[in-house]
């Protein structure tokens, strides 16, 4: 679990925060605390509280005489969390249901037993409504959904659902889940009931108010955290194989592959009864099909196959064949991002690095890269400049620009990805200390203190 402000490793989600008013950036004054600054490096909220994390909507976690808590844009602490009780805003590069439009998963591990051994109490504080739900869930559903509703468990470890605006229960706790219960998307979300064999013995959709809406006979859930992609959701038949049914119930793509994925930009990954892999669209056309499970992916309409040692080869959605990328030490190439580049890497030393070539197969940088640990996979150039480590040489950070060029020189020690007009790096001095801080898309420091 991550801790704020724990050391200078605590400074990977020191990131900002987007609004009307623009991106504010945790920084620390010259009295050793810490507030807002924004996009030209002057304070709007003053340096303050003994840590301040990202604002997310806007909140931002802060730190203040040993317990975590949030405070809004004008610098106020709206609450303030009692000794233990523990924070996290995501994983490694990710947030909680949306950096803008997610939450803070709050817990407190339980000094209590029952028959399941030892538990968890959790809430959430919400990054749009400044709602928080207190500590007394089993479980909190975090992943992202375009709903206002979030699932939660009570002690009996059923999930039903609260309004994330109001902090109220919408529908009762009665649906069961393996793990996480499930999310609406587009005003429906597929829910089970299970027997005491944890056997699902009945799937349903419900929609915003709780009306549940049966499935067809001998249709059931594919598993128990069901995720509506495109519409669709996976189900398994009477045949025991898994299909697709849409948010009116109805079954779009009848029961016939050993296992099937959620959809995403229209195309789903499936398992093929004969164990070979491939990727379907909305109507359960077969766009593609290989023996290997890592290539059963479809990105901007492209996908990639190895066709040799060493080589691979770019196909469109079409079957089109665009480019092969061969070379020496070449182990993987992906489907282009919204730019249009595409990252392949090199294993060199016992260490995979990354470079990328453009939709004509040109390399336009080298395979000598690493990343920060907090990049978010798959979204790379999120503002023109990518944040890279030279693992050749320097190991020192800079950032590339869509032409693959170092825009920013290899200088820093440490780099984050930009966020509005500005990212947080460091650099190591001579005389032993770190000068921490932000910088603009010219490498310029905007606002810098000494560690």
């Amino acid at each position: 679990m991550k801790k704020l402000l724990c050391g200078i490793l605590c400074l990977l989600m020191l990131l900002g925060c987007a609004s009307a008013d623009g991106y504010l950036y945790s920084a620390k004054g010259d009295n050793g605390l810490w507030g807002h600054i924004d996009e030209a490096g002057n304070w709007v909220i003053p340096p303050k509280f003994d840590g301040a994390g990202d604002f997310r909507g806007n909140y931002a976690l802060i730190q203040q005489d040993g317990r975590e808590g949030f405070a809004n844009r004008d610098g106020e602490i709206v609450l303030l969390l009692d000794e233990g009780v523990e924070v996290e805003s995501g994983y490694t590069g990710y947030y909680y249901g949306g950096r803008e439009t997610g939450i803070w998963l709050i817990y407190k591990k339980a000094t209590w037993k029952n028959s399941l051994g030892m538990e968890w109490l959790e809430g959430f504080f919400d990054a749009q409504s400044g709602v928080y739900s207190g500590l007394k869930w089993r479980g909190v559903n975090h992943r992202e959904s375009n709903s206002r509703l979030i699932a939660v468990a009570d002690e009996n470890r059923k999930w039903g659902y609260i309004n994330r605006d109001t902090g109220e229960m919408v529908i009762p706790p009665k649906y069961d889940s393996d793990y996480m219960g499930s999310s609406f998307y587009d005003g429906y979300a597929v829910v089970v009931i299970m027997d005491d064999e944890e056997e699902i013995v009945q799937t349903l959709l419900i929609d915003e108010t709780g009306k549940e809406y049966a499935l067809p006979e001998g249709i059931n859930a594919a598993d128990c955290d069901i995720e509506i992609g495109d519409g669709l959701f996976e189900v398994v038949g009477a045949n025991g194989l898994h299909g697709y049914c849409n948010t009116s119930g109805e079954v779009v793509i009848e029961p016939q592959f050993a296992y099937a994925f959620e959809f995403a930009d229209g195309y789903a990954e499936v398992e093929f009864t004969d164990g070979t892999y491939g990727v379907i669209d909305q109507t359960g056309n077969v766009v593609m099909r290989t023996t290997d499970s890592l290539y059963a992916d479809v990105r901007q309409g492209c996908y990639v196959l190895p066709t040799g040692e060493h080589s691979f080869t770019m196909y469109s959605v079409a079957g089109e064949e665009l480019f092969t990328l061969q070379g020496e030490n070449i182990v993987w190439l992906w489907p282009p991002e919204e730019n249009g580049l595409c990252m392949y890497g090199v294993e060199k030393g016992g260490q995979r690095l990354c470079g990328w070539v453009n939709m004509q197969g040109e390399i336009i940088s080298e395979a000598k890269w690493t990343f920060p640990d907090d990049d978010h996979p798959y979204v790379y150039f999120l503002s023109g400049l990518q944040a890279v480590y030279d693992a050749d040489g320097t190991k020192l950070g800079g950032y590339l620009n869509e032409s693959g060029e170092l825009a920013i020189p290899l200088q820093f020690s440490f780099v984050t990805q930009f966020y509005g007009k500005l990212a947080y790096v460091s650099m190591k001095q001579d005389d032993g200390t770190t000068q921490c801080g932000y910088i603009n898309q010219q490498g310029e420091w905007v606002y810098s203190w000494t560690e």
